[in-house]
C-alpha cells in the first residue's frame, strides 16, 4: 500500500467513525455488509437503513453529515505527530488483537512495534497500590521479560506503573495502552516513563488527536490490554477497580486469567481475591504463569506434532494452526472454513490421540 493509499484509507476511517451515531459496533457491521469504508460512505441511504440495528437516523447521518474535509485535517495532524498507523487486517496490526470482535479499526503507535510472534502478558491493578504490591509487580515483570515475554499494561499510577518500570529496569520490552490520544500523557507524572517506553517498547492508542482523559476511555482501552495478551494478571484490585473490567474482558476474549492473593481484610485485595474464588489461577511467582502457559518459556515441545502419522488431512490442518500456540474454537472454525461443531469433532479425535488438549476459554493447544 502506497503512502497516498494509506492516507486515503485513514481519512475514510476517520470520516466514518466521526459520523454521529457510528461507533465501533456499527462500523464493523457496516464493513461486513459493504466490504470497505469507501463503499459505506457511497452507499444510498435505503441500503444502509436496511441493515439491522442501523436505522434511518444513522443512515441519513452517514449520507449527509460525513465530513471528509474535517477527517483530512485529523489525518494531517496524525502525520505531523509522526504516529505509526496500523489498520485492522493489514500488516503490522497485532495478531492477537485481530481475534477480538470489537478490535480498533485503526491503531496508533509510538515507539518500536512488537513483532507478530511476541509473547505478551498483561499486568494490571489498582492505582492505590501498596508498597508490597508494587514491589511484587516489578519483580514479576522483571522475571517475565527475562524469559522473553513482553509486559503489557495501561500506564496508570500504582500497579501499572510498577509493571512498566519493572520490565524496563530488567532490560525488557513493555507495551502501554493509553486511554488518551498519543500526544497527551496521562497521568502527567508518567511523562518520563512514557519516554522510556518509546525507547524500548510501544505505546498504543485508538484515539484521534485531542482525546484527553475521560471516564469512558479508560475502561474502553482495557479490551486492548487484554486483547494483546496471552493472559492477564491482576495484582491488587478493589471491589470496583478498573482492573476487574480487564479481567472480565480477558475471560470473554478467551485469555488466561491470573490473580495475586492479598490479605483478606485489605480493601485493595477484595477484587483479586474474588477472582481467585471464581477460578482465576493463583500467582505467587512467574512459575505459576509458565505452568498454565508453558509456551511462554520458549519453543513449545508440542511442535513435534507438526507432522504425525495416522491423522486425516483435516486433522493435520488443525495441528498446523495450533503449532504457533493456543487458539479458540471459533477462530479455528473460521480459519478452516468449518462449523464450530465440526471443528470440535476433529479436536475430540486429536484429544483421544493425545495430540491436543483443551484450555480454559474454549481454547486448544498442542500437547507437550
Amino acid at each position: 500500500m502506497t503512502s497516498s493509499e494509506r492516507n486515503r484509507r485513514l481519512i475514510d476511517i476517520i470520516t466514518l467513525l466521526t459520523v454521529p451515531g457510528v461507533g465501533r459496533g456499527r462500523y464493523w457491521k457496516l464493513l461486513k455488509q459493504f466490504g470497505s469504508v469507501e463503499k459505506v460512505l457511497r452507499a444510498p441511504v435505503h441500503q444502509v437503513e436496511a441493515i439491522s440495528g442501523l436505522g434511518r437516523a444513522v443512515a441519513s447521518a452517514i449520507a449527509h453529515e460525513a465530513d471528509r474535509d474535517a477527517a483530512a485535517k485529523v489525518a494531517a495532524q496524525i502525520e505531523e505527530y509522526g504516529w505509526t498507523v496500523l489498520f485492522a487486517g493489514a500488516d503490522g496490526y497485532p495478531p492477537m488483537l485481530e481475534e477480538i470482535p470489537d478490535k480498533p479499526p485503526v491503531l496508533f503507535a509510538r515507539g518500536e512495534l512488537p513483532s507478530a510472534d511476541d509473547k505478551m502478558i498483561a499486568i494490571v491493578g489498582t492505582r492505590h497500590a501498596s508498597d508490597q504490591g508494587k514491589m511484587f509487580t516489578a519483580r514479576l515483570a522483571s522475571d517475565l521479560v527475562s524469559a522473553g515475554v513482553t509486559v503489557v499494561s495501561g500506564m496508570a499510577e500504582g500497579i501499572d506503573t510498577a509493571a512498566h518500570a519493572g520490565a524496563l529496569e530488567a532490560g525488557g520490552r513493555t507495551i502501554a495502552v493509553w486511554g488518551t490520544s498519543l500526544e497527551i500523557t496521562y497521568p502527567p507524572s508518567n511523562k518520563h516513563l512514557a519516554e522510556r517506553i518509546t525507547e524500548r517498547g510501544t505505546i498504543f492508542s485508538e484515539y484521534f488527536p485531542g482525546q484527553g482523559p475521560d471516564r469512558s476511555t479508560f475502561p474502553d482501552r482495557n479490551r486492548i490490554i487484554s486483547g494483546l495478551s496471552d493472559g492477564v494478571v491482576v495484582v491488587e484490585a478493589g471491589k470496583k477497580s478498573g482492573a476487574l473490567i480487564t479481567a472480565e474482558l480477558a475471560l470473554q476474549q478467551g485469555r488466561e486469567l491470573f490473580a495475586v492473593p492479598g490479605p483478606p481484610t485489605a480493601d485493595r485485595s477484595i477484587g483479586a481475591n474474588s477472582l481467585l474464588k471464581k477460578g482465576a489461577r493463583l500467582v505467587t511467582s512467574v512459575e505459576d504463569i509458565f505452568e498454565e502457559l508453558p509456551r511462554l518459556r520458549g519453543e513449545v515441545a508440542a511442535r513435534r506434532f507438526k507432522a504425525v502419522p495416522n491423522v486425516t488431512d483435516t486433522e493435520q490442518q488443525v495441528i498446523d494452526h495450533l503449532a504457533d500456540g493456543p487458539c479458540q474454537v471459533d477462530m479455528l472454525a473460521q480459519k478452516l472454513g468449518l462449523t464450530v461443531s465440526e471443528v470440535l469433532e476433529y479436536l475430540l479425535a486429536l484429544e483421544l490421540k493425545g495430540i491436543v488438549q483443551e484450555l480454559s476459554g474454549k481454547r486448544y493447544v498442542l500437547c507437550e
